[in-house]
């Protein structure tokens, strides 16, 4: 279930969710519509299980959805830890 989820997916996930749309997370990553609503069924299909409530004007996130963004939050902002730490270490010429 969750060993085929990918960092974008969860990139995908938070921008949706802290945008409060699938219109306003295609913005915030610069990509169309249509492909994070897509990006978003094919997560809840593979997850099995529904992250946000479709049936009101706006999506809002599911108690499922509320636990899991938790999650991703603390996930991507450590992978972004890891990368400048490691650009750092990039920058730094070896002996």
């Amino acid at each position: 279930m969750l060993d085929a989820l990918t960092l974008d997916q969860m990139r995908i996930f938070v921008a949706v969710a802290e945008a409060g749309s699938f219109r306003g997370g295609a913005r915030r990553l610069s990509r169309v519509q249509s492909a994070i609503s897509h990006a978003m069924g094919n997560l809840e299909a593979q997850l099995g299980v529904a992250l946000f409530d479709r049936s009101g004007h706006r999506p809002v996130l599911t108690d499922a959805g509320r636990s899991l963004l938790a999650d991703a939050r603390a996930i991507l902002l450590k992978v972004d830890a890891m990368r400048v730490a490691l650009r750092r270490h990039e920058a730094t010429p070896t002996v």
